[in-house]
């Protein structure tokens, strides 16, 4: 049988982290190794990651001293020595049957063609407003799709690639650029000749920090898609990116102004929250990213 290995990047997320190794844990397909990588945590993630390791064989802790998402994830992946590897943000939390559903498109035999080399999902925002409305227009968003199909790109949230395809994009990655991550990813397997498959059972449950932040703090993460088609030398991607970025900075407003104000521990929407200095947990990502955008 083909193993896996999960790989979670890690900055400062003690109050994500055991939320996340605990769903990994509790797999119906038990996960072969869960790489915890800490990079550079001030916070109590790494005593959190120490703990986990010594109850569960599976649990091991590495780190990474670049600072990024990109090197975290390299180092992870890196490390992972099953067939299949996996990213799982620290922030996400996966259903119980995530990783026998992921193994299962990798090893049964479903007629799919070879070039498939990574495997993604969708999903949803799990300390969001209206969970119900968020599946609806997940569902709706499908579209040709409902039923899987090929996709463009991994979902950065969680995705699974094979180690093989890893091992021959991961050099040609832009690790030291201001891209998204995931579309990276994407776009240099198709450069490889590989194909990206998207199953809408495999879904996955993020948080919604990004958004608590104002738009016009979020412009340099949503300028993103475009430096990473101009990394690729992409033009339609290019052009698409263009068209595409207003409509994404108002889809930031817009979630800001819902997110803002919501208590996700309460339930309840609290104006004043538009006032309240944001807590220190959803900083950290964010100023990286800033960092790596100047």
């Amino acid at each position: 049988m083909s193993t896996l290995s999960v790989a979670i990047p890690a900055y400062n997320e003690e109050t994500n982290l055991a939320d996340c190794l605990d769903k990994l844990l509790a797999q119906t397909r038990p996960i072969d190794e869960i790489i915890v990588v800490d990079n550079g945590s001030t916070d109590r993630t790494i005593e959190i990651a120490h703990e986990y390791s010594a109850r569960f064989r599976s649990v091991r802790l590495v780190q990474e001293s670049t600072r990024g998402i990109h090197h975290a994830r390299r180092r992870g992946l890196d490390c992972g020595t099953g067939e299949i590897l996996a990213k799982v943000d620290a922030d996400t939390r996966v259903p119980s049957d995530w990783a026998e559903n992921g193994m299962k498109f990798f090893t049964a035999d479903r007629g799919l063609d070879t070039d498939f080399a990574a495997l993604t999902g969708p999903f949803l925002l799990h300390d969001a407003p209206m969970m119900e409305r968020q599946k609806r227009l997940a569902e709706k968003s499908y579209r040709k799709l409902r039923n899987g199909g090929p996709i463009g790109s991994v979902h950065g949230p969680a995705y699974f690639i094979r180690r093989d395809a890893w091992r021959r994009i991961r050099s040609d990655l832009h690790d030291n650029e201001p891209v998204w991550e995931d579309l990276d990813i994407g776009l240099t397997l198709h450069e490889h000749g590989f194909r990206v498959y998207f199953d809408p059972c495999l879904l996955a449950e993020s948080s919604c920090r990004r958004m608590q932040y104002a738009p016009w703090r979020n412009i340099g993460y949503g300028l993103g898609g475009l430096r990473t088609a101009r990394a690729h030398r992409n033009r339609r991607m290019v052009v698409s990116m263009s068209v595409d970025l207003p409509i994404r900075l108002a889809t930031y407003a817009y979630f800001w102004l819902l997110i803002r104000p919501w208590d996700h521990e309460s339930r309840t929407w609290r104006p004043h929250r538009y006032l309240l200095p944001l807590d220190r947990t959803t900083r950290p990502q964010l100023l990286d990213e800033e960092r790596l955008a100047a």
